[in-house]
């Protein structure tokens, strides 16, 4: 059986815990090493629950703190240590910041060759924005993920914003590691990822990109989508999305609703849907909002889905967390800490022994059990003597 990657992150703030996250997760044996007064950048990044942040209990869960300043004449050794412990190395300050520090990728396969090294820089090594400070809106705005608007005169950032790249890099080191430990697992050596968060940002709108570099062109808006593909208010003032642009979908959804004959023969499936954004003229948005005014959301829900048309309702973070559905699927899990109970979502990631069966009950079972055992995050430094002795050096 292979061994679970060992870990030590060295990052901070959100996207190289991000990655620790997901490893520890998945099996990985994380020592997250912090700073002695702040820790990680996250333990008191508010919003707090009682005395600790709501990132803190999130992104730390499970991980083992190494509190010690660089500044200390044991860290030379001790990163020396790590590294010579250590499958996996995350770093995520400036190269230039982790060279000073002595835990550049130079400096770290040196002491270790066979490492996984994973560098989650703000811009990448090379282009006249490699050097600049990064945080996660600056990555976001020049990856053209900021949505702006326009209050009272002014262009402000829109309430519903929530910053992309330092999330997504997070997961696409995850994702970096396990095939960088791959290669290495086939007798490739040591090997160096690199993710960059405002690559990230930009490879997160990739149906933008690709769009616009090819057609010149913006995606198009949810909203513009057409008659098929939106939103609709239902009579109790509710929102209903419906989706049927398949031939097959939009003929029973025609047949719910009981529309005309001819709106239903209506449609071009020479591309294997139809949003029906050629419509609009023949006010088929306008009927079928009409005709959904008619009932409460509760109503088109059970004979749209009965008839097996894609709809649901639109729920906000609440209604989703609380729903059966998440119950069912392990979405939330929940741990102790300092008196406390603290309810975190899961990583949406199971993995199933083929001998356990693959039926879809023991797979279900199986996906939903990812949300028992949620580790609690570590205080600051609590596992400081334990590591060091791990390591063979004096606590």
């Amino acid at each position: 059986m292979a061994k679970s990657p060992k870990v030590v992150d060295f990052s901070t703030h959100f996207s190289g815990p991000v990655a620790a996250r997901w490893l520890t997760h998945l099996g990985a044996d994380v020592i997250k090493v912090e700073h002695p007064v702040v820790g990680d950048g996250n333990r008191k990044f508010g919003p707090m629950f009682h005395e600790d942040s709501v990132h803190h209990l999130y992104l730390n869960a499970g991980t083992r703190s190494l509190a010690m300043a660089w500044q200390s004449p044991e860290w030379p050794r001790t990163v020396q240590a790590l590294a010579n412990w250590a499958d996996v190395v995350i770093v995520g300050n400036r190269p230039a910041q982790a060279e000073r520090l002595g835990i550049d990728a130079a400096a770290m396969l040196g002491h270790n060759p066979a490492l996984v090294y994973c560098m989650i820089t703000g811009y990448g090594l090379d282009g006249e924005w490699a050097a600049l400070p990064a945080h996660g809106l600056n990555m976001d705005a020049l990856a053209g993920a900021v949505l702006l608007k326009r209050d009272d005169g002014d262009l402000r950032v829109s309430h519903r914003y929530r910053s992309v790249g330092t999330t997504v890099a997070g997961i696409e080191a995850a994702l970096g590691i396990y095939a960088a430990l791959h290669r290495r697992a086939q007798g490739q050596g040591g090997q160096v990822v690199q993710v960059s968060i405002w690559e990230a940002a930009l490879a997160w709108q990739w149906r933008d990109l690709v769009t616009q570099a090819n057609l010149g062109h913006a995606w198009t808006e949810y909203q513009d989508l057409g008659s098929r593909y939106a939103v609709y208010t239902t009579q109790d003032d509710k929102a209903l999305l419906v989706c049927p642009i398949e031939q097959r979908f939009w003929e029973q959804f025609c047949d719910v609703l009981g529309l005309p004959a001819d709106i239903k023969a209506r449609g071009d499936w020479s591309g294997g849907m139809d949003l029906g954004a050629d419509y609009r003229s023949l006010g088929e948005s306008q009927l079928i909002a009409g005709v959904i005014r008619t009932r409460p959301q509760s109503v088109w829900l059970e004979r749209l889905r009965a008839a097996q048309v894609p709809v649901s309702p639109v729920l906000d973070y609440t209604e989703a967390m609380a729903s059966a559905h998440a119950q069912a699927n392990g979405v939330m899990g929940s741990y102790q800490i300092h008196g406390h109970t603290a309810s975190m979502p899961v990583p949406p990631v199971s993995i199933t022994p083929v001998d356990s069966g693959v039926d879809g009950a023991t797979l279900a079972a199986s996906h939903r059990a990812k949300s028992e055992c949620v580790p609690r995050p570590p205080d600051l430094g609590e596992h400081n003597r334990e590591i060091l002795m791990e390591l063979g050096l004096e606590p």
